[in-house]
């Protein structure tokens, strides 16, 4: 189906993204406008060719349409929560982020009876939630949207799609509160106790790198993107393109992992010389 021909496309749209995206800011203003593009090419291919079946149908609008839709819930979360964080001070940071926290959590206990339905894998009522013949049966619940497009909304797609992208921000929030709570000890971490990253952002992206080859953080399944963020941010290294830099790593004509190599080096060396002196 082409339906997942353009979801295929939008996946590895998105995960380019992810990768090049330097900050949450950038990442959720560029994910946004590829789920809303997303959304409108289904959209258009759905008015031409339709469903063959009422399963199709069914399909589409629990697992097609909630995909980019939940990036479009989440990215939307996402730039409302940075641009409204605060600038200073780490308690208002994070009284701001459990406010979040706290409506995510209303939403979910407010559709308790639904999300059993999709976690527990039921599908007694999937004709009632995801085809268009029941759209009439909407819930009318304050903040969800005040019009449904009879051709492209269900009853419960944008529910669904919702709880998805919810999952999606709360771990962005967590993440945020973890990154809160790691630069501040007592309120602001002084200049002082700071640590500085003194070489160059190659030297930084090969140590990263080589960090995830062997495991060592999280067993290597943490995304290098928050590895990036927290270690820079605790040594203070200038922001970069980390993606590009790794690339450029790799078409060096000479060593590719220059740093690592004189790092071992010199650490041999150095263990040498203690021997020797011993």
């Amino acid at each position: 189906m082409l339906y997942d021909t353009i979801l295929l496309k939008f996946k590895d749209e998105l995960n380019e993204i992810k990768t090049r995206s330097r900050t949450h800011l950038e990442e959720s203003n560029l994910g946004y406008a590829l789920s809303a593009k997303t959304l409108g090419s289904l959209k258009k291919e759905l008015a031409i060719n339709g469903f063959c079946s009422q399963r199709e149908e069914i399909n589409f609008f629990k697992h097609v349409k909630t995909e980019p839709m939940r990036y479009l819930i989440y990215y939307t979360e996402m730039r409302s929560c940075e641009l409204r964080m605060p600038k200073i001070g780490s308690h208002r940071q994070m009284k701001h982020l459990e406010r979040q926290i706290k409506k995510v959590n209303t939403f979910f206990s407010r559709h308790t009876e639904f999300l059993l339905y999709m976690e527990q894998g039921f599908d007694y009522f999937d004709q009632h939630y995801f085809t268009r013949a029941f759209l009439e049966n909407a819930p009318v619940v304050k903040s969800y949207p005040y019009y449904k497009d009879p051709e492209f909304d269900t009853s419960h797609d944008g529910i669904w799609s919702r709880i998805k992208g919810f999952g999606l921000y709360v771990h962005y929030l967590k993440q945020k509160r973890e990154h809160i709570s790691a630069i501040n000890s007592n309120g602001k971490m002084s200049e002082e106790n700071k640590l500085k990253w003194t070489t160059s952002y190659a030297a930084f992206v090969e140590l990263i790198y080589g960090l995830q080859a062997i495991g060592a953080i999280d067993n290597g399944k943490e995304e290098t993107k928050r590895i990036v963020q927290c270690l820079g941010d605790f040594l203070g290294v200038p922001k970069g393109n980390y993606s590009r830099t790794y690339n450029e790593l790799k078409a060096r004509k000479s060593s590719q992992v220059k740093f690592l190599e004189e790092m071992v080096k010199r650490l041999r060396q150095k263990i040498e010389d203690e021997d020797d002196v011993g």
